[in-house]
Order: structure tokens, then sequence, then C-alpha cells
């Protein structure tokens, strides 16, 4: 049935499709998602933007460790079928990472937004993007299937643990992400998760240290808004850049890399922000 179901999408493909397919399907990249948050983080609700980032990264690692687990086959290795975007397709195949991060990053947003437009923004995202793996013949239809239960499961699971700790001291939630960290820290088992633990503990570490020393103001003029928002995606871009030219390649200094990176995104490009006056700190 599966199999039936790719040679469909294959037989009605055509380039402009093949444009259109992938184009959505990096609606669920990891470059979308930290270009989203980082416009939420600056600009919109720091708290939720951290907290948005957390659970995204909770279900990137856990993809990547089930990915290993389930040790499923890619469609395109089988002779019959083609895809116009290997390059999206790395590693195993179920759960189907994309989907898992639509469903788990969009999911999240409607439960905490709340309203209306942002339940059909965010079904419309994670539709799309579960069936452009298919159309892609990247992913089995399980995949999806599987990533969009996972995502969902995840999401359940974050708030259910937050809400339980949030019964006692704040503190606990803190306390409850450095043990989180350090368990994942001893499965990370692939380099994909060496690399997103090490920016979301960055991002952590520059987060707390802005909100107890700078305590930047999310808001401001649309004018200014639009300037903090090209201005920090111009200077991560940069950072991130200077990075990878100046550090060596290999394990120890690619979670270096990427753990300095999430410094830069939450403390030092607030602090850049208020430097040139396109923000004041709070209080």
């Amino acid at each position: 049935m599966g199999i039936r179901i790719l040679l469909f999408f294959q037989e009605i493909s055509s380039p402009i499709l093949d444009k259109i397919f992938i184009f959505i399907t990096n609606l669920g990249s990891e470059i979308f998602y930290l270009m989203f948050i980082a416009y939420i983080y600056w600009c919109v609700n720091k708290r939720f933007g951290i907290k948005l980032f957390s659970i995204l990264a909770l279900s990137i690692y856990s993809n990547n460790l089930l990915k290993v687990v389930f040790h499923t086959s890619r469609p395109f290795l089988y002779s019959e079928i083609q895809t116009p975007y290997i390059q999206s397709a790395i590693g195993y195949s179920f759960p189907s990472g994309h989907t898992q991060g639509a469903a788990t990053f969009w999911y999240y947003i409607m439960k905490e937004v709340r309203k209306k437009s942002v339940y059909i923004i965010g079904w419309a995202i994670i539709i799309l993007v579960g069936i452009s793996r298919l159309y892609l013949r990247v992913h089995w239809p399980i995949d999806v299937i599987g990533g969009l239960v996972f995502g969902i499961l995840i999401v359940w699971l974050f708030q259910s643990i937050l809400d339980y700790l949030r019964k006692y001291d704040s503190r606990l939630i803190n306390i409850g992400l450095i043990i989180m960290l350090v368990l994942m820290h001893f499965l990370a088992v692939t380099e994909s998760n060496i690399k997103i633990l090490s920016l979301f503990s960055g991002s952590l570490l520059g987060s707390f240290l802005e909100f107890k020393y700078i305590n930047f103001n999310e808001y401001n003029s649309f004018l200014k808004q639009i300037a903090k928002y090209l201005i920090g995606l111009l200077s991560i871009f940069l950072i991130r850049s200077l990075l990878f030219l100046i550090l060596p390649v290999n394990i120890y200094f690619v979670y270096l890399k990427h753990f300095i990176f999430g410094i830069c995104l939450t403390l030092i490009v607030p602090l850049l922000f208020i430097i040139l006056g396109l923000t004041k700190r709070k209080g």
C-alpha cells in the first residue's frame, strides 16, 4: 500500500510541483524554526520563545533516537522510487523528522495561543509538510503518521511535566531542565543530537544570563522591530560563519561551535540591540 501511494505521487510529479513541495517541506526544516523562534524571542515573548525552543529541541532529539532504534530504510533506496530532493533525507526513515517537528512546533503554539486562525495555519502546515514528504518520496506513509503521533505526544508530555512542576517552587523547572540535559547528553548517540544539545544548552545558559543581567524589552515600534530582527539575523549569520571558519572540524569543536552560537542567540544579540538603541532594559 505504501509503495503504491509513493508511486502515485511519482506519476503526478512535475518540475513546478517539485518546487512547490520543496518549499513546503522546508517549512519543517531546522533553519525555518531557528528563524521563527529567534523572531519570537527577540520581538514577541522571550519566555515563550525559550519554551518553544525547548520542546522543539526535545522533539528533534527524540526523533534522531527513534530513527536509530527503528532503523528503517528510505523509500528511494528501492529501484522503482526516485526523489527530486534527496538532500532533505539524511539518516533513517521512521518517524518523519519534518512531520514530527512541524507537529510539535505548531501544535504547541496552537495549545498556547488558542486562536482559530493559529489552529487553521498550524494544521494546514502540519498536513502539507507531511504530504510534501510523501510527494518527494523521502518517507513512507507510516513514517509521516508516526511523526505526527510522536510530535503531538511530546507536546502532551512536555505540558504535563511543566504543569506538574508549576505546583512547586519555580526553581524545580530549572533543576528539571538541567537533569534532562545531563541525561540527554549521555544518550546523544548521533552527531545531529550533539548539535541540537549544544545549541539548546548554550541558548538556555544565554537566556538565564540575559534574564538576570540584561532583561531586554521585546517590544518596540514597528520599524525598530523590523530593524531588530534583520540585524539579529545578520549577526547570527556572521557569528555562525566566523565560528565555523575559525574552529576545527571535530566532534568536540562541533559542540563548542553550537554552544557558543546558542549563547549569542539569546544573550549577545539582545545585548547588541541595547547597545544600538533598538530596545531598552525592562524595569
